[in-house]
């Protein structure tokens, strides 16, 4: 949340401004974490990572454990879990601590944060206390803010002292909007801090199958949800007794939704997906690189289902990640893979307090900066290098790099889904 979150601060050595430029088809590319407000760790700390690599040369490979990156384990270990759990109902209005995101933040979705400003100690305590708090969007420019947002929960929480900041986790639940929203939109600096706002829950809502009125009950024994064929057969019985065809009521069935959403994220290896249409919908929109005008459009819908559909509908359309800057090619579709047990998509947080969003891919045309550093490491294991775009030197995400010669990828890249956007490829991205 701050201004300069994305001015790097490890600057070159040697002072000069060339960047590395890292470009890899083949092999797995990492950007490095640390841009905003991290500093390169000294040439120490490699030495001896490259001296522990070569100690491992005779060891069996060994492949990152993902939910390590889940954990946020780079917090340190001073982080308690907080007991009891609040339950809102749509419709409720209260008063909570809010700020403003540089994005939108999915119900679902694990929050890190690290709120650094003593100045904020009302909010503090709130949150504290209370242990909810709001993520408040932005529009589609990114410079006002939308009147959405989403609560979050906290369920870890480190010892407060005084004028020190207040580190915790939180889960997002519920999404909300602003009861008293400002005449005219009010700019996201106004939010960049912890300020009080009233909020309402909003509805979700949750088509049951719309064929289960008509269903004949006499063929429920013969039905069989693995066996697509006869099921269809059964289905078109059922349909035949109402005044509309099949394919209509397809167009409502959850469950065909859900098998070609599961088929799209078992090519990225994601098959455990929620269960139910709310958390798949809020689920694949966290684990989508979209535009922000896509963002805020899958979170301004309040019907699962059609949520969904929108989904189906990008997940067809975009393929080739830019930078959003200049619009260079960074990365195609096919090479997003999760390095999280929660997706290919997480959220994370830096020294500075700011949280960044990020997709993790294996291969990205970017330019490097500054050196190596394994400070506040998102990914145990791993050293960050800044990744900048290679044609106009924007800030797009971090290059990370296994520091064991064993580990497993020894190399990906962590994107800014703010730095990065989607485009429609060519014709042979459609065929993928």
């Amino acid at each position: 949340m701050e201004e300069n979150a994305n001015q790097p601060e490890n600057a070159d050595p040697d002072g000069g401004g060339d960047h590395e430029l890292d470009i890899d088809s083949d092999s797995d590319e990492n950007s490095m974490m640390g841009h905003d407000i991290l500093i390169a760790e000294g040439p120490e700390l490699l030495e001896a990572a490259r001296e522990s690599s070569d100690s491992d040369d005779n060891e069996e490979e060994q492949t990152f454990d993902i939910s390590l990156a889940a954990s946020h384990s780079y917090m340190g270990p001073g982080l308690v879990a907080v007991s009891g759990r609040r339950v809102l109902e749509p419709g409720w209005t209260g008063r909570v601590p809010a700020a403003a995101h540089h994005g939108a933040v999915f119900p679902g979705e694990t929050v890190p944060m690290l709120l650094p400003n003593p100045a904020d100690s009302a909010a503090l305590q709130a949150i504290q206390k209370e242990r909810l708090f709001g993520l408040l969007c932005p529009d589609e420019t990114g410079t006002v803010v939308s009147g959405y947002g989403v609560l979050c929960e906290v369920f870890e929480c480190g010892a407060r002292e005084a004028r020190q900041p207040l580190t915790l986790k939180a889960r997002a639940h519920h999404r909300f909007r602003l009861v008293h929203a400002p005449a005219h939109a009010a700019p996201v600096h106004v939010y960049s801090r912890m300020r009080f706002v009233e909020v309402r829950v909003l509805p979700e809502v949750e088509l049951g199958e719309p064929l289960r009125a008509a269903r004949l009950a006499s063929l429920d024994p013969h039905r069989r949800p693995r066996e697509p064929q006869l099921d269809r057969r059964l289905r078109c019985m059922d349909a035949a007794v109402t005044p509309w065809p099949l394919f209509v009521y397809d167009m409502f069935d959850y469950t065909r939704v859900r098998r070609d959403i599961a088929s799209y994220f078992a090519t990225l290896n994601l098959d455990k997906l929620p269960e139910d249409p709310v958390s798949l919908s809020f689920w694949v929109a966290s684990n989508l690189a979209l535009s922000a005008r896509d963002r805020l459009a899958l979170f301004a819908v309040d019907n699962a289902l059609l949520r969904l559909h929108m989904e189906l509908r990008l997940i067809a359309r975009k393929s080739v990640l830019c930078c959003s800057a200049c619009m260079t090619e960074i990365a195609r579709r096919e090479h997003i893979f999760p390095m999280s047990s929660e997706g290919v998509h997480s959220n994370y947080t830096n020294l500075g307090g700011y949280m960044h969003d990020i997709v993790t891919v294996s291969a990205a045309s970017v330019a490097l900066d500054g050196a190596p550093s394994a400070e506040y490491s998102w990914f145990p294991g791993y050293t960050w290098t800044i990744a900048l775009c290679a044609t106009c030197t924007h800030h797009v995400g971090w290059r990370f790099d296994a520091m064991k010669a064993r580990l497993r990828p020894t190399q990906f890249f962590a994107l800014c889904r703010n730095s990065v956007q989607p485009r429609a490829g060519d014709e042979r991205d459609a065929a993928l």
